[in-house]
């Protein structure tokens, strides 16, 4: 059955309590000076009469309202103890050391406050101040899968017979691309040389369909206070990565679309949020584990990032920098429209981020999907409802009902469980793996398209379906139903 993870009552737009920061390189010297106010108190004073933001920083650390700072670096060499209470200062002037040119994230940091109330005041001080390049909200992003057309009975983990894979004959969505057809070309070539990764809840290792053909998973920060181990728990990242990926011809399970160097971030902690308009414990992206995985793919030169996940909240400009350097490394980037057609097809990102190939998702019949965004930046569409993928063999969760205990606390209770091995789901996050599959493809066959000239060729050789009356593009298909035959004839 399909997970429940699509909101009934609404998404936030933005993380409560966190603001994402970037101080500017002439900052240096004044963050040492108030670091160091003790041994050097006239320094301090100094800068701070220089430097109100950094100044309104220090006061809302010593008054306890900024629990940590966390550097997106992963190359400072922190621990968790470094970044303990009183830290928040330190972190930010170890921030500025950049260890290498390479480093994307140089100077950045996020940075969690012990109320929503406080966000709005440091924000606006901080925003002031030369030595701030900038300070923003922190939009929340999520999966792109829909939501059950009914209520699922909850049942306990590990309770239920695990899937079986389907028929090939059941996968549906492999003839509707000429998926078989195209591998039959001329001078076919699979994309073994080609970086794909998948930013998402991790993968399952050690499935027989996929074991073997992940060239490299991080899913460790063990400077985060959530926790998050190697499981992917929740099963969404081991669905995508099986469309992409699954082994072919193996007598096992299902078919991938390509081979490809699959490479895989975690992109999600193993603790869920509360959601107080649904009632409902969701698994949220985390903005941290999220940019790192951003800035890496940039440094691993990855051709091909899919990214299944979405939200309102416009990027902050630290993530909307990490788009532009992946796009201007000629790394092609292809994203989920959404499944808020229902409430209006709210406008969604990354997929909305210009020079992303936004994907919306289509029934068997070539109708769109009911749950699937429009928009008049959808780029294509792909199969997205009833897709049979991979799902981690061991037991997990989608989400989790709450239990409310007296005094209004608010905890979790019952499981959303989830099937284990295969099973088919819905959404425009099974729409994006099919197009990123046919770019890495499109790649192995004509190595140096830009991202651009990769999303006019998955545009021009889609196929125009019914519904678009005609129109060389709509808002519901973009330019069609992706066709992997005639984007590689």
């Amino acid at each position: 059955m399909t997970p429940h993870f699509f909101s009934r009552g609404g998404m936030p737009e933005y993380h409560d309590a966190r603001l994402i920061v970037k101080m500017a390189a002439q900052s240096v010297q004044p963050l040492a000076a108030i670091r160091n106010a003790a041994a050097n108190p006239i320094a301090a004073m100094a800068a701070t009469t220089a430097s109100k933001g950094l100044e309104a920083f220090s006061r809302f650390e010593r008054s306890g309202r900024i629990l940590r700072a966390i550097p997106l670096s992963r190359k400072l060499g922190l621990s968790a103890a470094d970044l303990g209470p009183a830290r928040a200062l330190a972190t930010l002037a170890a921030s500025m050391h950049a260890v290498s040119p390479t480093d994307s994230s140089a100077g950045v940091s996020m940075l969690e406050l012990s109320s929503e109330g406080d966000v709005d005041e440091l924000r606006s001080e901080m925003a002031a101040d030369p030595n701030v390049e900038f300070v923003s909200r922190v939009p929340v992003r999520y999966l792109c899968v829909r939501k059950p057309k009914k209520t699922r009975k909850v049942r306990a983990v590990g309770a239920g017979p695990a899937a079986a894979a389907p028929a090939l004959s059941a996968m549906w969505n492999l003839p509707k691309i000429r998926w078989a057809d195209a591998r039959t070309l001329k001078g076919f070539q699979e994309a073994t040389q080609v970086k794909v990764a998948v930013l998402d809840t991790g993968i399952d290792t050690d499935h027989p369909d996929l074991h073997g053909i992940i060239s490299n998973y991080v899913y460790d920060h063990p400077i985060l206070a959530n926790a998050s181990g190697p499981k992917d728990l929740i099963g969404h990242g081991t669905h995508v990565s099986g469309t992409i990926a699954a082994s072919i011809g193996n007598q096992i399970g299902i078919n991938g679309i390509c081979t490809c160097e699959l490479l895989n971030w975690k992109i999600f902690d193993d603790e869920p949020d509360y959601n107080r308009a649904d009632d409902y414990y969701y698994y949220y992206v985390d903005p941290t584990m999220y940019q790192r995985a951003l800035a890496e793919c940039v440094e691993e030169g990855v051709n091909v990032v899919n990214l299944s996940i979405g939200g309102t909240g416009a990027p902050d400009p630290n993530e909307r920098t990490l788009f532009d350097k992946l796009l201007n490394a000629g790394c092609t980037v292809v994203a989920a429209m959404g499944n808020e057609r229902r409430s209006g097809s709210p406008t969604s990102y990354p997929a909305a981020i210009p020079g992303v190939i936004a994907v919306g998702a289509t029934r068997i019949n070539d109708s769109v999907a009911s749950f699937s965004n429009r928009g008049s930046h959808i780029s294509l569409c792909a199969p997205g409802e009833t897709i049979w993928s991979t799902l981690p063999s061991y037991d997990g969760q989608t989400g989790y009902f709450p239990e409310h205990l007296p005094g209004g606390k608010v905890v979790t209770g019952a499981p959303d469980s989830r099937d284990t091995n295969y099973a088919a789901w819905d959404g425009t996050s099974m729409a994006s793996p099919h197009v990123a599959a046919a770019a890495a493809l499109l790649l192995a066959k004509s190595a140096g398209l830009t991202p651009a000239q990769v999303r006019d060729k998955l545009m021009s050789t889609a196929d125009s379906v019914p519904g678009m009356g005609n129109k060389s593009h709509h808002p519901d298909y973009g330019a069609g139903r992706l066709n992997l035959l005639s984007l590689l004839t």
